[in-house]
């Protein structure tokens, strides 16, 4: 016997992908991304690291009727562009997201929370 999907996770071909699949594919899409500093506000990594979940900070999952919302929250490191960071975010999670799961991603909503200078940069590496 079958186990019943659970509400609002996606049917895809009769397996059934949870929102943390899902963030963890996106996380994944943007690791390498040019000009990000780091993933998540700084309220939200620290209450990432209280409940000792590294996996997916800063990346919040909607899925819905076979489709998905990504949204992502990031610092981005002083000087890079913002519109091409995050353009580049879009990309990399649609084709990811789209390519891993099969679900049709309708968006991918980038917020940048902070920007990082050098010096603090450098701090932050010590």
């Amino acid at each position: 016997m079958t186990e019943p999907a659970k509400a609002g996770a996606p049917v895809t071909s009769g397996v059934t992908i949870s929102d943390n699949v899902v963030a963890k594919v996106a996380f994944k899409a943007i690791s390498g991304i040019e000009g990000i500093h780091s993933l998540g506000g700084g309220s939200a990594r620290a209450l990432a690291g209280l409940r000792g979940d590294k996996g997916t900070p800063g990346i919040t999952v909607d899925l819905r009727d076979g489709s998905v919302d990504v949204d992502v929250t990031m610092s981005i490191i002083f000087g890079a562009n913002v519109p091409t960071v995050a353009e580049a975010c879009r990309k990399a999670v649609t084709e990811q997201v789209e390519g891993t799961t099969g679900l049709k991603v309708r968006a991918v909503n980038v917020l940048v929370t902070d920007v990082v200078f050098p010096e603090e940069q450098a701090a932050s590496d010590v």
